[in-house]
């Protein structure tokens, strides 16, 4: 179940929205729980946490921008679609790191298009939270994705996992670790090592470091294929504020 709020003033603009949803839920077979709040006071009396949150800038009382700054504090990752009769506000509404922006007056298509993102995003995250069984030294191991920062391989089929704190040895090679966690955000920069993206904190030359300090090094003749996958991620997942 995919939940959404809808906060604006204007009953009209409400109604339009939530009958575009209601058609790509039915068109999609995706279930959406809609929830409407006429004002950003009542939106931040909830303390449900949303989806996604289509937000009108210019509202009576505490306006969407006002109401995204005070949602950052509770909810840094808070997706919100900003909806105004003004493209000017949206330079302003980028301070508070939007998932999207929608002037009105606003056609199905570009909602549609709206949910569809939501939804590939949705499911790239759903790939990046799951768990995976390796084959660890002292039995089965289980990991999440998103907590594997880097797969080091050390020879005779032995690989070492690095997380925050952690490591762990698994066997195996790192083509059938590849097979496991190839999604969005895994990169082998080396022959030896495969990274977790999400967890780069900067490149040097031909090194990169990861935000716990691992330093992995980075293949020269891999180098070019590596930037223009990091540049990848990076422009994907800009948007998720």
């Amino acid at each position: 179940m995919i939940k959404i709020a809808v906060c604006d003033d204007d009953k009209n603009i409400i109604s339009s929205l939530r009958e575009f949803i209601a058609e790509y839920s039915e068109k999609n077979s995706i279930e959406y729980d809609v929830q409407s709040f006429p004002c950003g006071e009542r939106l931040l009396e909830t303390s449900q946490s949303f989806d996604l949150i289509f937000l009108d800038i210019e509202m009576s009382g505490i306006d969407g921008l006002k109401t995204a700054q005070q949602l950052r504090q509770m909810d840094k990752r808070a997706r919100i679609v900003y909806v105004t009769n003004h493209s000017e506000f949206a330079l302003r509404s980028y301070s508070v790191h939007p998932f999207d922006f929608v002037v009105k007056p606003f056609k199905k298509e570009r909602i549609m298009n709206v949910l569809s993102e939501l939804s590939r995003y949705l499911s790239e995250r759903q790939e990046t939270d799951a768990v995976i069984q390796l084959k660890g030294e002292d039995g089965p191991l289980m990991l999440s994705l998103r907590n594997i920062y880097v797969f080091e391989y050390t020879g005779n089929r032995r690989i070492t996992v690095y997380t925050k704190s952690e490591k762990y040895r698994i066997r195996g090679s790192l083509s059938d670790v590849f097979s496991l966690v190839s999604s969005e955000s895994f990169v082998s920069p080396h022959k030896s090592f495969i990274v977790n993206m999400e967890h780069i904190d900067k490149l040097n030359n031909f090194s990169l470091f990861t935000t716990n300090g691992l330093e992995v090094p980075v293949a020269q003749k891999k180098l070019k294929d590596f930037q223009n996958e990091f540049s990848r991620f990076i422009k994907t997942y800009i948007r998720q504020g």
